[in-house]
């Protein structure tokens, strides 16, 4: 259990959302990236160490209910998956630069599905949107064209994460609540 999470007001409701996160080096390598497509093409680059693939946002929880919400997704299994990060595209709508991989393999989209269904079947409240597989890299572009990645990026998913998004003096951090290994496939 992160002890970040208890340095925070009880009061205040937890932005909370469920993502997998690169191992440092491909953080560094997706930081890099973020940081040229900025420099290029204007917006504000993600950190490094904020790069991720949200999984489901659940947006303001009560920090009261975060137990409850680790205990029942304690016993979701999924599978283990790789990701190519090939090119970057830009989301117009949402002002965003974002790394696309070649292909989102199902392991993802079925972790992504019990998720959801056992927060459902629990109670539990959350933005039931379709799921669009995306790892930000730039917020606020105004333009951009896709450009194919020289070095694909390659990216072994073996664990699920539990994060909180908390505004510091330093910008926005993302602290890691609690994370649940995935399985050989």
């Amino acid at each position: 259990m992160n002890t970040d999470l208890l340095k925070t007001d009880h009061h205040k409701p937890a932005r909370l959302f469920f993502a997998i996160q690169p191992a440092n080096t491909i953080q560094k390598q997706l930081g890099s990236l973020a940081k040229k497509q900025a420099i290029k093409w204007g917006g504000r680059n993600i950190k490094p160490e904020n790069v991720h693939l949200t999984l489901l946002f659940l947006g303001k929880t009560e920090t009261d209910k975060i137990n409850a919400l680790r205990t029942t997704v304690t016993n979701i299994t999924g599978k283990r998956f790789d990701l190519t990060i090939l090119e970057t595209r830009f989301w117009k709508r949402n002002q965003i630069i974002y790394a696309h991989a070649d292909n989102y393999p199902p392991e993802l989209f079925a972790l992504v599905d019990a998720i959801k269904n056992t927060l459902r079947n629990a109670g539990f409240e959350f933005d039931n949107r379709a799921y669009k597989p995306h790892i930000t890299l730039v917020r606020k572009a105004t333009h951009h064209i896709p450009a194919v990645i020289q070095q694909p990026i390659q990216w072994p998913v073996k664990e699920w994460l539990l994060m909180q998004s908390k505004q510091t003096h330093q910008g926005v951090r993302y602290i890691t609540l609690d994370r649940w290994r995935l399985t050989e496939s």
